[in-house]
Formats: structure tokens, C-alpha cells, sequence
């Protein structure tokens, strides 16, 4: 996505097609991570790694809403007529949705995968 928005003017189609795809993507990240970390981690007893699961299960929520509302506040036809400020609010949300995935990858499966150690010692 970023690629396509560093171009000088919009390729509406190719933005449509990402997004479609980032999306997809989206959902089934949500979807595999509720089924495979956030289950796991709140059904441990462990009380640091169920509170921040809970927080990122908070958080996976609002990152959905706030993609969602992305894609529909950027209909095909403002994206035309307002490439720049397109441009920007892309940049921003590839920017927070990176930020997310670090610290997923940082702390939440850190802690998932103390909790799934344990279990396997156990």
C-alpha cells in the first residue's frame, strides 16, 4: 500500500484491490489470534499475561473499527479528488497498523509463548 500511495497521482484500482486484501488479512489475523494466542493465554491462570492479552484484545477490536472506518471514509471517487490528503491518512494508518504489530510481536506472543512453555513442561 505504501508503494501505491508514493505514486504521484491514484491508481484506484490497485488501491481498491489492497485494501481488499489487507482486510481479508485483518480478519483472519483477528480471527486466528483470538483462536490460537488470546484463548490460550486468558484460559492460563496467568494474571500478567491475561491482562495484557485483555488490553490487546481490547485493542485488536478498535484496530478493526478504526481499519473499517479508513475504507469507507476513502470511497474510490475522494481518493481522485483528494490524492494528497489520501496519501497521509495511508501513511498514518500503515504506520500505527506497524507499531501494532511490533509490540504483538514484542509482548503479547512473548507472553504467549511463556504461557504455552509452561503448559508444555507441565
Amino acid at each position: 500500500m505504501l508503494a501505491i500511495v508514493a505514486g504521484p497521482v491514484a491508481d484506484a484500482a490497485a488501491i481498491a484491490g489492497i485494501r481488499w486484501r489487507m482486510a481479508q488479512a485483518l480478519y483472519n489475523h483477528c480471527e486466528r489470534e483470538d483462536r490460537l494466542i488470546y484463548r490460550t493465554i486468558l484460559s492460563s491462570g496467568d494474571a500478567v499475561a491475561t491482562g495484557i492479552a485483555m488490553t490487546y484484545r481490547i485493542e485488536h477490536g478498535q484496530l478493526a473499527l478504526d481499519f473499517g472506518r479508513y475504507i469507507t471514509d476513502w470511497p474510490v471517487t475522494r481518493i481522485n479528488r483528494e490524492w494528497d490528503a489520501f496519501r497521509a491518512d495511508t501513511q498514518a494508518a500503515m504506520a500505527a497498523l506497524a507499531v501494532r504489530i511490533r509490540n504483538e510481536e514484542e509482548t503479547l506472543y512473548a507472553h504467549a509463548e511463556r504461557v504455552m512453555e509452561r503448559r508444555k513442561a507441565a
